[in-house]
């Protein structure tokens, strides 16, 4: 009976330190991943398809590290990515309009 509730309550106290460290740190990394790769995604598009210009110009225009973020174009759609895909962003170009986010 002993062993049980030694292990109920260290179960417990792991489930509070993760929640803290989702709350604190991991919940505001995830929003900023998001928003780096909608940013990523969309500049990346617009410079390519609306400049005209080559992905390695594209990705010196970035003025900080974002060496984490892999960014890739097929022609019509620029995908950034980071984590191994598990945060991503799509922009597509649409000629006459340019480059919207399709998957923020």
């Amino acid at each position: 009976m002993k062993l049980v509730k030694l292990l109920l309550i260290t179960l417990a106290v792991v489930l509070v330190i993760a929640g803290l460290g989702w709350q604190f740190w991991l919940k505001d990394q995830v929003a900023y991943a998001k928003v780096a790769t909608a940013y990523g995604a969309k500049q990346v598009c617009s410079c390519l398809h609306v400049g005209e210009r080559p992905m390695e110009s594209c990705m010196d225009d970035f003025t900080v590290d974002i060496s984490a973020v892999t960014v890739t174009d097929d022609g019509a759609v620029t995908t950034a990515s980071v984590l191994g895909g598990l945060v991503k962003s799509e922009a597509s170009f649409t000629p006459a309009l340019g480059c919207t986010l399709v998957k923020p």
